[in-house]
């Protein structure tokens, strides 16, 4: 996905000569021409170009790297995909190549035995014009069939509206009929110029109507391209979520957080057959070429919303998504306040502590789902009541850790009636009610809570215990 000027005013003269005596063939010189128009017509303004000019990256070297390392950069070595470090590329399963017409002339033998397991085509730029196809492609596509190369291709977007949009869907549609493509299409977005300044809306609606405009007529196997920041920053639409991600971001590794499928991890590859530096990229995964196309989550629920546990307790949530046949169903739980309250990776929440926490699922594409939970201190209970001198009962309770208070009540009735007769320090654990009736029958349940900030959590009340003065 590289641009390089290259003007031809040698193919402009002949071309001109060739009009002037009423030729009506195609020549060279008119495909030169072609070429001209198209040069003019691509000014390509990204991170990687400038007014259709390859800018050189700088490529992050990482730690120390060794000879061995710098010749085996980014080859199979034994099985194994190895990056310009000398160490393996986690999960590479293929190694292939974009190309235009930037890259010259291939030879598509050479290429294939040089260790190259498939390759990305251009199609072309923008809308659908003969002076935007790539010049190169009904060659490339043509070989890499020839010699049984698996391909794919792509297209550079300058869409700023859907009309634009659809008009470059129509261009693929167009070149790529009667084709044999065992790779995605791929819709390249990353055009400071036209689209740097559109907002992330607009460029979720381009996207989903060039998609949709494939969709119509049976291609399904459809992926996005662009650099790591334009994923993070600007293509956060959901329907990126939607398709695959191919993600540029020339270093030793790809550290981006999200999901994707391939990894453009250069622009400075050395590949037989082609007499250019060229893009090399890396399939990430075992998934199936013909099988590409995702159903994202469009939402998500937990069966609780809020919840109230005792401390030390445990519940686990249980969540449903929706669409019941999303792809990817993977949830990611995390805690505001671990000290309150954890979560595994299952869901399952544990009571750390009293006080209040929010438990957040979140889904792959970015849907949350939360519960409030609530922890409060265990429960105690009421060990003894004993009678105490001629009109008094002594209640003695069991301890809880880390409570500020205890409140004891007594009625005279079991079920209601309750009055709160003490409110003790956590260092006490027994209290005696004077003033008592002899015979008569009282009730004592007791509950402790504790302070946290300003606000008081309290624990449920004791089972009920009653004692006969």
């Amino acid at each position: 996905m590289r641009v390089k000027g290259v003007k031809n005013k040698l193919a402009v003269f002949v071309s001109a000569i060739v009009l002037a005596a009423g030729i009506s063939y195609v020549s060279h010189a008119s495909v030169f021409a072609e070429e001209k128009s198209a040069e003019e017509h691509d000014p390509a303004n990204s991170w990687r170009f400038k007014d259709g000019k390859p800018v050189k990256q700088q490529e992050p070297v990482g730690p120390s790297i060794s000879a061995r390392a710098v010749s085996n950069a980014w080859k199979n070595v034994n099985g194994v995909f190895l990056n310009s470090l000398g160490n393996p590329i986690p999960n590479a399963t293929a190694k292939g190549i974009d190309v235009s017409k930037w890259d010259g002339k291939i030879d598509w033998n050479k290429v294939k035995a040089d260790g190259v397991d498939y390759a990305i085509l251009r199609v072309g730029y923008g809308e659908n014009l003969k002076s935007q196809d790539d010049p190169t492609w009904a060659y490339n596509s043509s070989e890499c069939e020839r010699i049984g190369m698996p391909y794919g291709v792509y297209i550079y977007s300058y869409a700023t509206n859907t009309t634009k949009a659809k008009s470059e869907a129509e261009h693929v549609i167009r070149l790529v009929k009667g084709k044999k493509l065992s790779y995605p299409i791929y819709y390249d977005m990353e055009d400071e110029k036209f689209q740097g300044g559109l907002s992330n809306k607009k460029l979720g609606e381009i996207a989903d109507t060039f998609i949709k405009t494939l969709g119509s007529v049976g291609y399904k196997n459809i992926g996005v391209y662009a650099n790591k920041y334009w994923f993070t920053s600007r293509l956060t639409s959901s329907v990126f979520d939607k398709y695959p991600r191919w993600v540029a971001q020339y270093n030793y590794r790809c550290d981006y957080d999200g999901t994707y499928h391939m990894w453009q991890s250069t622009d400075s590859g050395k590949v037989s057959g082609i007499g250019t530096n060229v893009d090399l990229n890396f399939k990430i995964g075992s998934w199936n070429v013909n099988a590409l196309q995702t159903t994202a989550v469009s939402s998500m629920k937990l069966n609780k919303t809020s919840l109230k546990l005792k401390n030390g307790s445990s519940y686990t949530l249980k969540k449903s998504i929706a669409p019941s046949n999303a792809s990817n169903k993977t949830v990611t739980w995390t805690s505001s306040n671990k000290k309150v309250a954890a979560v595994s990776s299952g869901g399952k929440i544990t009571a750390k502590g009293v006080g209040k926490a929010t438990i957040t699922a979140k889904t792959s594409n970015g849907k949350k789902a939360v519960c409030k939970v609530t922890v409060r201190p265990r429960t105690n209970k009421i060990k003894k009541l004993k009678k105490s001198g001629r009109k008094s009962i002594k209640v003695t309770w069991s301890k809880v850790s880390g409570t500020t208070k205890y409140q004891i009540y007594m009625s005279k009735k079991k079920s209601s009636g309750y009055k709160r007769v003490k409110t003790a320090s956590a260092k006490t654990f027994s209290f005696t009610k004077k003033g008592l009736k002899r015979g008569k029958r009282y009730y004592f349940k007791i509950r402790s809570y504790k302070t946290v900030g300003k606000t008081k959590y309290y624990s449920s009340y004791s089972p009920i215990k009653s004692i006969k003065r």
